[in-house]
């Protein structure tokens, strides 16, 4: 998933602060799960979390 920088940091601004970890690379979001970390692509911001996610629970049903 991939966002404008604008749209980001959008997102980012409902987030605590303390939440945040910047550098001029990437951005990690500790989230209560895992953390999220977006890097930049050219002028935009991707993050694999989605997919992370997904297979993650794929993976826990397929135990159930």
């Amino acid at each position: 998933m991939c966002l404008t920088t604008e749209a980001l940091l959008t997102f980012l601004a409902l987030l605590p602060q303390e939440r945040i970890e910047v550098s001029s690379e990437r951005i990690v979001i500790h989230a209560e799960v895992r953390d999220a970390v977006w890097e930049a692509r050219g002028e935009d911001w991707c993050t694999k979390a989605p997919k992370i996610d997904a297979a993650l629970r794929l993976k826990a049903g397929e135990k159930a």
